[in-house]
């Protein structure tokens, strides 16, 4: 089945099983890195907010082999685990007071969100480009933001340049950095039955003749918030990168991981960055949904002069 029969097809199964009091309709959405997809929302009128889901996933699954039944069930009970319990006032939003110890930034890549960052407030940092939201924490099954529009300042009689100092006060508060070992992060991934159960036991002579080394220090770092969510941007907290560079005694190369988080590796640690790009660009390819990419190629921080060159 090729897309345009998937999302007839999905419209119709929806309307089928909600039957005639929900509203079931399909808009394009255009998201970072101007990826557009198809968000459907479903609405009963008991609640002013409706999560959109994104059918583009869903048809993903069904190409990797998930039966259509399946990936009905799982838009079902997406809408049915995400929709609010009750009404959420956005009034607040109308209300600077109310808005300004809430407005952080994130990073995202210039070239790729050119017509977006027209109507947006932006700044650019090397080929990055600084754009702010409304930080909505604790909301139903995470965090959510509000993308900050040109329109906003004109109705909150603000400018860019008071939105970015609110910003860079409130972004490391609402969202500490969180800078942890590669090996720190993968053992945290792993519960502690699977990593004892999957890892061979040690022999003791081993054991004692390891113990008597000097262990290697760590040779790959990530740089995130403690939320892991628009971490990319925590390259704009002070003093970030000179602390890091200083605890890790080197010059940095900054692996642009995604939006969320990016890699810190220590010049000592690789003599030869030619190949870094590389990595990166196949990684990305393979590996991060075209939303969250941040960046093809590497950056580079002189601790000497303080400054992220490219």
């Amino acid at each position: 089945m090729d897309y345009e029969n998937f999302k007839s097809s999905t419209i119709t199964s929806i309307r089928e099983y909600f039957g005639d009091k929900v509203s079931v309709t399909l808009h394009p959405i255009i998201k970072n890195n101007n990826t557009k997809l198809d968000g459907l929302t479903i609405e009963d009128g008991s609640v002013n907010i409706t999560p959109t889901l994104f059918l583009n996933y869903h048809y993903e699954d069904y190409l990797a082999g998930k039966p259509l039944s399946s990936v009905l069930d799982d838009i079902i009970a997406s809408y049915q685990s995400n929709l609010p319990s009750q009404n959420i006032d956005l009034s607040f939003f109308t209300n600077y007071d109310q808005v300004k110890n809430r407005i952080i930034f994130k990073l995202v890549s210039y070239s790729q969100n050119k017509g977006l960052l027209k109507n947006l407030p932006h700044f650019c940092f090397l080929d990055l480009a600084v754009v702010f939201c409304c930080f909505m924490p604790d909301v139903q099954n995470g965090n959510a933001t509000i993308l900050i529009h040109n329109h906003h300042l004109d109705f909150w009689n603000i400018t860019a340049d008071s939105l970015y100092a609110l910003a860079q006060k409130n972004t490391p508060t609402l969202l500490p950095q969180d800078l942890s070992s590669m090996e720190d992060v993968l053992k945290s991934a792993c519960t502690d039955h699977q990593f004892t159960h999957s890892m061979p036991q040690p022999d003791p002579q081993d054991a004692c003749q390891r113990a008597s080394e000097k262990p290697e220090p760590p040779s790959l770092y990530v740089l995130s918030n403690t939320q892991k969510y628009y971490g990319a941007s925590v390259l704009l907290y002070p003093k970030v990168l000179s602390c890091s560079a200083r605890l890790l005694n080197s010059d940095l190369y900054i692996l642009p991981s995604s939006i969320h988080e990016v890699l810190l590796l220590p010049k000592r640690c690789c003599p030869n960055a030619s190949g870094l790009n590389c990595i990166i660009q196949e990684v990305n390819t393979r590996h991060v949904s075209r939303e969250e990419i941040l960046s093809d190629h590497f950056y580079y921080y002189d601790r000497e002069l303080d400054c992220v060159t490219m």
